[in-house]
C-alpha cells in the first residue's frame, strides 16, 4: 500500500479524537488477511462518577483498516495520537514464520505481565489467544488493565484472540478486536488457522437460537476446511478443549468432543484450546489437541491423563511457541521460569 494513501486514512480518524481522550489501550493489529490489516486502539472518552469514590470509564475503539499490502513486509505505522507501531504482513506459502498461543490470562495479573515479556523476548509474527482474556467481559474496567499488560508486545505484532466463556459475548470484545462473527479463519505462510466460538452458553438466550448457532459454525467450519486442504497445515483454535486431563471436566465439552471426527476428516494438524488452566497435550489418529491455558489464571491440576492420548501434561503458567518453515512446524511449550516443557513437530502431510 502507499505510505501517502494510510496517512490520509489516519488523519481523517484524527478528527474524530478530542483533546480529553485517554488512550487505554493499543495501538495493536487485528483482522489480519491476506492483503489487508486493521490497525485498533482504545480511548478513554470520560467516566463515570458512582457513589463516592469509584469512577466507570466510558471507552472507545478507534480502527483504520488498510489494504493493498505486500506479503511478507514489515508495516511500520503511527496513530493519530502518535502511537508507534509495527507488524508483519502475513506471507504467501510457503513461507517461515514465528507465532505464540497461549490463554487464560484473566486473573494474576502479575503473573499475566511475567508471561508477555517472556513472550515479547521472542518478537513474534503473530499471537494467537485461546479465551478468557479477562474474567468478565461486560465489566468495562477490566480492559484497560488488559491492553496495558499486553500493549507492549500488541504493538509489534498481529493479534488472534477466540472467545472465551468469561467474555461473556460481550460487545467490547467484537468492537475492540474488529470482529464481525465469533469465529472466522486466516492464512500465514502455508497454514491455515481457523478459530472457533465455543462458549455455547453466552451465545443466545434460548435454547433454540443456541442449537441454530451451533449448527451453522459446524456448516461453516467444514465449509472452511474443505477449502484449505491446499493448505500445508490446518490449525483450529478453541476456547475448550475436546479432551482434558482434569478429571473433574471430563465429558464436560461434549459439543468440542463431537466435531473431533470432523477434524480427522479434513486432515487437522492439531487444535489448540484453552480454558483449563494447565499444559496438555494430546494425539488421537494422527492428531494432536495441545491445551494452553496457563497465562495467568488460577492452576488447575492434571489429575486425569487420558490412557491412550495423552502425552504430556503439566500444571504451570506457560505459553508454546510455534516455529513453522515450508513442510515443518515445530511446537515448544515453555514454562514460565523458562523451561521448555515438551518440543514436538509436525510436518506437511
Amino acid at each position: 500500500m502507499k505510505l501517502a494513501t494510510l496517512v490520509m486514512t489516519v488523519a481523517v480518524c484524527a478528527a474524530a479524537l478530542r483533546a480529553e481522550d485517554k488512550v487505554v489501550g493499543g495501538p495493536y493489529v487485528v483482522s489480519q488477511g491476506a492483503r489487508s490489516a486493521t490497525i485498533g486502539w482504545v480511548v478513554q472518552t470520560g467516566d463515570v462518577k458512582v457513589g463516592m469514590t469509584r469512577s466507570i470509564p466510558v471507552l472507545r475503539a478507534e480502527k483504520v483498516s488498510m489494504t493493498g499490502l505486500k506479503p511478507g513486509e514489515k508495516v511500520e505505522y503511527t496513530t493519530p495520537n502518535g502511537l508507534k507501531g509495527s507488524f508483519i504482513a502475513a506471507p504467501a506459502a510457503p513461507a517461515s514464520f514465528s507465532g505464540v498461543v497461549f490463554g487464560d490470562t484473566r486473573t494474576r495479573h502479575d503473573l499475566h505481565r511475567k508471561i508477555m515479556e517472556a513472550i515479547g523476548k521472542l518478537s513474534p509474527d503473530f499471537l494467537i489467544h485461546t479465551g478468557d482474556l479477562v474474567t468478565d467481559g461486560k465489566d468495562v474496567e477490566q480492559w484497560p488493565r488488559f491492553f496495558e499488560i499486553e500493549g507492549p508486545v500488541l504493538k509489534k505484532t498481529v493479534f488472534y484472540p477466540a472467545l472465551g466463556n468469561h467474555e461473556r459475548n460481550c460487545r467490547y470484545f467484537y468492537d475492540f478486536f474488529d470482529i464481525d462473527t465469533p469465529y472466522y479463519s486466516f492464512d500465514w505462510g502455508g497454514a491455515h488457522f481457523t478459530v472457533l466460538n465455543t462458549d455455547l452458553g453466552n451465545v443466545a438466550l434460548s435454547a433454540k437460537a443456541r442449537e441454530e448457532f451451533w449448527t451453522e459454525q459446524e456448516r461453516w467450519l467444514e465449509d472452511d476446511l474443505e477449502k484449505a486442504q491446499k493448505a500445508e497445515f490446518r490449525f483450529v483454535i478453541t476456547h475448550h478443549p475436546p479432551f482434558t486431563a482434569v478429571k473433574r471436566r471430563q465429558g464436560g465439552n461434549a459439543r468440542v468432543t463431537a466435531m473431533v471426527p470432523l477434524f480427522e476428516k479434513y486432515n487437522v494438524t492439531a487444535v489448540f484450546s484453552g480454558h483449563d488452566h494447565n499444559y496438555q497435550h494430546h494425539v488421537k489418529n494422527g492428531v494432536h489437541y495441545v491445551v494452553t491455558g496457563g497465562g495467568g489464571a488460577p492452576l488447575y491440576a492434571v489429575d486425569g491423563p487420558i490412557e491412550g492420548l495423552t502425552v504430556k501434561v503439566e500444571s504451570t503458567e506457560h505459553y508454546v511457541r510455534m516455529m513453522g518453515e515450508p513442510g515443518k512446524v515445530k511446537m515448544e511449550a515453555v514454562a514460565l521460569d523458562g523451561r521448555v516443557l515438551e518440543t514436538f513437530e509436525v510436518v506437511k502431510k
